[in-house]
């Protein structure tokens, strides 16, 4: 068997969908790909490896679009995943094989383009991509956990829904401000992230005060472990203090969606950072964030600046 590498097409969909159960065991459905990559707002890049007798499909290497706040000025920036290459396909070309041609061409594609590309790998994931792609550890992923109750009484301004309200727009254009490293949130992206998943429910809580939204958060149940993630916020205090307020509203959301506790990530910055640096509960998450860098300056502010929220992980 012989391979070469191009660039993945939209026409590429069933083949990739097929490799991906066949990699991983685990079906993605036509709506799930959709969603995730043709209608995502800020586009997606790949390329695939192709077997040149049959033309079957034998890797896949993806990133999605983000639009992200860069020391405050957008940017695009792209989330590694998806990334499968065909058992019959791994001893092929020698060491570093299929799965390397793929890595290579990819980022040579959007080098010019984005400062660095991110990703969430497992433990044997992250050995092979710093080995073989030239990735580093931005920083290990740490969890808070606390009892749903802990968090006292929501306010009673709070509000809830499956998509935000029309005012959402005018309150990112405030919350933004606040915000050197951040994925950008408005009413668009956000209704396609967490209103428009076909294959995940999830929940948002708002606080509103004059009839303009002061905070906003997204949940995502667990059933089987009876815990909410706070996948996402906005506050608009610049110190956070408004956040435990918010974080209260989503843990008597959570209360009625059954869960028991509710999950934070801990974030480099940002507002909320201090509020969920104070909580108990802290535990690794058994994965870290890492980066293939191609400005190491803008990679440095990132780690330390970066709104770290679970939906940058989320899509996988």
């Amino acid at each position: 068997m012989s391979f070469r590498i191009r660039e993945a097409t939209a026409a590429d969909a069933p083949g990739i969908r097929a490799l991906i159960e066949r990699v991983f065991g685990t079906p993605m459905t036509e709506e799930e790909w959709r969603w995730k990559f043709e209608r995502n707002p800020d586009g997606w890049r790949g390329v695939v490896g192709v077997d040149e007798e049959d033309g079957r499909l034998v890797g896949n290497y993806a990133g999605w679009g983000l639009r992200f706040l860069l020391d405050g000025a957008e940017r695009r920036i792209y989330s590694v995943g998806d990334v499968a290459t065909d058992p019959s396909a791994r001893g092929l070309g020698g060491r570093r094989g299929v799965f390397c041609a793929m890595a290579d061409a990819f980022f040579e594609s959007v080098a010019s383009e984005v400062p660095f590309c991110f990703g969430f790998p497992g433990a044997r994931h992250r050995l092979v991509s710093e080995r073989l792609v030239g990735s580093r550890t931005l920083f290990p992923v740490r969890l808070r956990e606390v009892d749903a109750g802990a968090l006292g009484p929501p306010p009673s301004d709070m509000d809830s829904g499956e998509f935000p309200p029309e005012s959402f727009d005018a309150f990112w254009e405030r919350a933004r401000s606040l915000l050197s490293h951040a994925a950008v949130r408005n009413r668009l992206r956000v209704n396609w992230r967490f209103h428009g998943r076909p294959t995940r429910y999830y929940r948002m809580v708002w606080r509103t005060q004059a009839g303009a939204m002061t905070g906003w958060a997204a949940l995502c149940m667990s059933r089987e472990t009876a815990a909410a993630t706070v996948v996402d916020f906005l506050s608009s205090e610049p110190d956070g203090s408004d956040s435990r307020a918010l974080f209260a509203c989503a843990a008597e959301e959570a209360r009625r969606l059954g869960a028991r506790r509710l999950i934070f990530w801990e974030t480099p910055g940002g507002p909320g950072r201090d509020t969920i640096a104070s909580l108990p509960g802290e535990r690794d998450a058994g994965f870290p964030m890492i980066a293939r860098v191609f400005d190491e300056a803008s990679a440095s502010r990132f780690a330390r600046g970066l709104q770290l929220v679970p939906s940058l992980y989320d899509l996988v």
